[in-house]
């Protein structure tokens, strides 16, 4: 039994406009003299500091834009499948590619001996200046595609044929979009940049595990440092434990990708937003020995982007994943295009509109009890179908020590959670996993007690 008994002349002068006095009507020999010197002092004191401040603005583009150009590993080749740098206010795309290389990791223990060299992750980022926003598109990696001079193959094949210039041919020609930029991080600098963040936060409503790839993690908030986070992002047999059963949760290879998103948000909700160029800076040194980018990718500006991107949250982020179904093919396990919605979403991609499909119904709910109160979850329950939701089930998350109510959805589904916060009238919203038949999970934590025992 649960806890719930329930199974964000006049001359002009940059600072304002400087009136100057006729001879006719200035007095002569007046006291006023000395405090308009001083006033004419202040501005020149401004302009020199204004200039001063452009320069130092200056010196620290040319500083990070060297760090990067300097520090990343570059590749040459690439430019030339790559497409002109756009105009400032027009959308920007990077080919972002997880490379599954096994060079420097000391610990091997969870890692296949494969031969060659896979993108292990495929994403197309792309970054749209003029509303402030960010689209992610994950390509699953068994995607069955052409592959120029290869015949048809994964798409992660691309890779292993011809490095990072036939993996931009072969997603341009599958997506149908111009990609600007190419950035790629192995195994081992996922890691690094995870460990350099001071490891990565997220809400776990059981204990999770896979065996494969030794992810091993309790209920409740968690803080992944390096190792554990490659662990879920490499993760196709999640498991999670319910009723003191291991149950497998989208324990898939679309599982996955959804949990490389999920990682994603995370590190993007735990880098310190830099308030000024320096600290953009700062970042570009921290994570550009990790990195490997096409040549041109210092020269085009990409640091004044990333000042202008540099507010960005979670809710400025829509993530989908290429709709895809199974196939096997001679004796090889793919997967295929699942029309029309495959086509639907590259068009939104395309048009930079939105990849979510429209939501059809209310949203489904599943509510845990998160603060040992008992009944707290069926009576949240209540509350959320009066207002509308689909409570789906109710039950106790494994862990009772949640101090604040947290609402997981998918990856790129924040909006959708935010209304379920709005519902509530507290908590917070975060990405994680979700079994595919319901849209959110809701755990009540300890913030709901005093509206729960008033009720």
């Amino acid at each position: 039994m649960c806890r719930d008994g329930s199974a964000r002349g006049n001359r002009w002068y940059p600072f304002g406009r400087l009136q100057t006095m006729s001879p006719r009507s200035s007095p002569s020999r007046s006291p006023r003299r000395g405090p308009r010197r001083w006033f004419r002092r202040v501005i020149v004191g401004l302009l020199v500091l204004a200039n001063l401040a452009v320069l130092a603005v200056l010196w620290t583009l040319r500083t990070a834009d060297t760090t990067l150009r300097e520090t990343a590993t570059q590749v040459e080749e690439v430019v030339a499948e790559l497409s002109p740098t756009p105009e400032k206010e027009e959308p920007i795309t990077f080919l972002v590619i997880g490379s599954d290389s096994r060079e420097g990791l000391d610990d091997l223990r969870h890692f296949a001996d494969v031969g060659g060299q896979r993108a292990d992750v495929i994403m197309l980022v792309q970054v749209l200046p003029e509303s402030g926003k960010v689209q992610i598109l994950s390509i699953p990696r068994d995607l069955y595609v052409d592959i120029e001079g290869r015949g048809r193959n994964r798409i992660n094949a691309a890779y292993a044929y011809g490095g990072a210039q036939l993996m931009v041919k072969t997603v341009k020609d599958v997506i149908g979009v111009p990609i600007h930029h190419y950035v790629e991080v192995d195994f081992v600098g996922f890691q690094s940049i995870v460990d350099e963040l001071g490891g990565v936060a997220l809400d776990f409503p059981f204990p999770a595990r896979d065996l494969q790839s030794g992810l091993a993690v309790e209920a409740g908030r968690q803080v992944l440092d390096g190792e554990q986070a490659l662990a879920l992002a490499r993760s196709r047999s999640y498991q999670e434990l319910r009723d003191g059963k291991w149950v497998a949760v989208d324990a898939s290879d679309l599982g996955r990708t959804r949990r490389q998103q999920q990682l994603v948000f995370a590190i993007l909700s735990t880098l310190k937003r830099p308030s000024t160029l320096t600290g953009v800076g700062d970042l570009v040194e921290a994570f550009a020995q990790y990195l490997t980018i096409d040549s041109t990718l210092a020269d085009r500006g990409i640091l004044d982007l990333a000042f202008k991107m540099r507010d960005l949250t979670p809710a400025d982020i829509e993530a989908t994943t290429l709709p895809v179904v199974g196939r096997n093919i001679d004796g090889r396990s793919v997967v295929v295009p699942q029309e029309p919605a495959f086509s639907a979403v590259v068009q939104a991609f395309r048009d930079g509109t939105s990849l979510s499909a429209p939501v059809e119904g209310p949203l489904r709910l599943v509510v845990l009890n998160g603060n040992g109160v008992p009944g707290a979850a069926a009576r949240w329950r209540d509350v959320l179908q009066q207002q509308g939701f689909d409570v789906t089930r109710i039950g106790d998350a494994d862990s009772s020590d949640f101090t604040e109510t947290v609402v997981i959805v998918r990856p790129g589904e924040i909006p959708r959670g935010r209304t379920v916060v709005e519902a509530l009238g507290f908590g917070t919203v975060t990405a994680g996993t979700v079994e595919a038949s319901v849209d959110a999970v809701v755990i009540v934590g300890e913030d709901a007690v005093p509206q729960a025992s008033a009720g």
